[in-house]
């Protein structure tokens, strides 16, 4: 597994401060080997103003462009601020990329867009069923699930409630059907997949002590759960679970462990890995650590080829710039030595 100190930035924060805070970012490779990053870039992590944003890399990750910003929000607009988002590929390999956003505890909606030239341009999509304070949040993947569609799943907010949710789209992500409720306990950021007939996600709590799994064996209509799958440091912030499987190694699945202590001093994130069924989590080891920085983590991964991944995640400031990293990451065969 590649060192934890290789990372890089690849989207540096804007000088200007209307956009200089750059989180949560999702990435996806694109069918001609472009690498689209998304992310939010606002003033704060907090009720920023963020707006939705990607950036394209078309030479493995070297260099991205900088921000296009696909939305804006501000004070003047209904939404104030936009935070976690979704993104995948549909059938027809076009990128579906999802957005949240909101005011406060007083309203929230889901926005969508559909890329089919590698993110060089975008379209709207509707998300009617999931927008205006329906649902809350949006999270993770966008996948496919068989005879299903498109899926994505997030997570219920005020004024709606808690709890995690799923939605279908049955024409590629273009217009989606009503959210389904996978729990109604307050849990939140679900990263979720498809895998040999099973829906199998990570979600967090807001305490974020550990990641708790959710199992499906019947496309959602019942669900098995299990608490604490996933632990590092117990008195430590869990944000933002990632889940994937190995794409060349089927029922290999992999997390990504963010831990971020109260005093700021340990910010890191670690790799874990489980094999078949039973899905028994083992940690493989540390991928990146930042002490001292103020706001950090929200990795995700995509898959580049054989053994070889590309992560990112943000660090900075929580109320001022913060940059995208990324990294080019190995991780070795099962039984490689």
């Amino acid at each position: 597994m590649s060192d934890a100190a290789t990372a890089r930035v690849i989207v540096p924060a804007p000088g200007d401060a209307r956009f200089a805070h750059l989180a949560w970012p999702k990435i996806v490779k694109a069918d001609d080997g472009a690498l689209v990053v998304a992310y939010d870039a606002g003033r704060a992590h907090a009720n920023g103003e963020g707006c939705p944003a990607v950036s394209i890399s078309g030479d493995g990750g070297k260099t991205f462009t900088l921000p296009r910003i696909l939305m804006k929000f501000d004070r003047t607009t209904t939404y104030l601020h936009s935070g976690n988002l979704a993104i995948g590929k549909a059938e027809d390999g076009a990128i579906v990329l999802m957005a949240m956003a909101h005011t406060l505890d007083e309203r929230n909606s889901i926005f969508g867009w559909r890329s089919e030239d590698s993110g060089k341009t975008w379209q709207p999509v509707d998300t009617a069923t999931l927008g205006d304070s329906k649902t809350g949040s949006v999270f993770g993947h966008v996948f496919s699930v068989p005879g299903k569609g498109l899926a994505v799943c997030g997570h219920f907010r005020k004024p709606k409630g808690a709890g995690i949710w799923i939605a279908y789209s049955a024409d590629r992500g273009k217009t989606w059907g009503e959210p389904q409720v996978i729990t109604g306990n307050d849990y939140v950021e679900p990263a979720f997949i498809w895998s040999g007939g099973r829906l199998i996600g990570l979600v967090r709590e807001n305490s974020a002590c550990a990641y708790h799994q959710f199992v499906s064996d019947d496309r959602g209509a019942t669900w098995q759960f299990q608490p604490k799958v996933i632990q590092g440091n117990p008195t430590a912030a869990h944000t933002s679970p990632f889940l994937v499987e190995d794409p060349l190694q089927s029922r290999t699945f992999y997390a990504l462990q963010s831990e971020r202590t109260r005093d700021k001093k340990t910010n890191n994130i670690h790799l874990w890995r489980a094999e078949g069924d039973s899905l028994p989590w083992k940690r493989l080891g540390l991928v990146a650590s930042y002490p001292n920085v103020e706001d950090f983590s929200y990795p995700w991964m995509c898959h580049l080829k054989g053994k070889e991944w590309f992560l990112v995640f943000y660090a900075g400031l929580v109320n001022g710039p913060s940059s995208i990293y990324g990294m080019d990451m190995i991780i070795p065969a099962i039984g490689a030595r």
